[in-house]
């Protein structure tokens, strides 16, 4: 495929993602909009598991620890979980403008 095209088809399908944050952010119920993050969250700790555990099958020996390898983990960890960032500021964003319309109505009930 185009190179256009695969950019296209990942920016609709971060929208859709986020777009289905937002609709789970403004439920009722506070948990729903923390499944995505919880789940893109976990995702990020089975693939570092996994790349260290796939080194020591394909190698046979452990990793060496050193300064660089924990800089590198720590990097892909940060990259993994970029999106996982996203996704819990919209939550947050979408339950503060819930909260707010929520103590804006309370507040027209009680000058009733």
């Amino acid at each position: 495929m185009f190179l256009p095209v695969r950019i296209l088809m990942v920016v609709l399908l971060l929208a859709a993602v986020i777009a289905l944050e937002v609709f789970l952010a403004r439920r009722k119920a506070w948990w729903p909009g923390l499944v995505p993050p919880v789940l893109l969250f976990l995702y990020s700790v089975v693939a570092i598991v996994s790349s260290i555990v796939g080194y020591y099958t394909v190698y046979g020996a452990g990793i060496q620890v050193t300064a660089s390898f924990l800089v590198d983990l720590f990097l892909t960890f940060f990259q993994c979980n970029i999106l996982t960032l996203v996704l819990l500021a919209t939550y947050f964003v979408c339950r503060r403008k819930d909260r707010q319309k929520q103590q804006l109505d309370k507040m027209s009930i009680q000058d009733l």
